[in-house]
């Protein structure tokens, strides 16, 4: 097991980090529900993977800059930044 090298890394199940694993229990949860365990099984390892290698060697919450950048304000409410579709600012 890798020892965390900072207080800020994110908690660790087996060799995935929280995000990782959380896709593969929520495939998995809901190919229960469906009836398609194996099926979800399978989605969720591949979207903890793809997951995984879109987020390699960039900064730790780079999905939610994507998310902040190309989704509509009315989804990403944060308190503390403008919209982002205002891109002139003036002081």
């Amino acid at each position: 097991m890798l020892v965390p090298r900072s207080l800020d890394d994110l908690p660790r199940l087996l060799l995935l980090d929280m995000y990782q694993a959380l896709l593969l229990l929520l495939m998995f949860g809901i190919g229960i529900v469906f009836g398609y365990a194996f099926a979800g099984t399978i989605t969720g390892v591949a979207l903890a993977v793809g997951y995984g290698r879109l987020k390699a060697g960039r900064h730790p919450q780079f999905l939610m800059h994507l998310a902040y950048w190309h989704l509509p304000h009315q989804i990403i409410c944060l308190q503390r930044t403008p919209p982002s579709h205002l891109r002139i600012y003036s002081g």
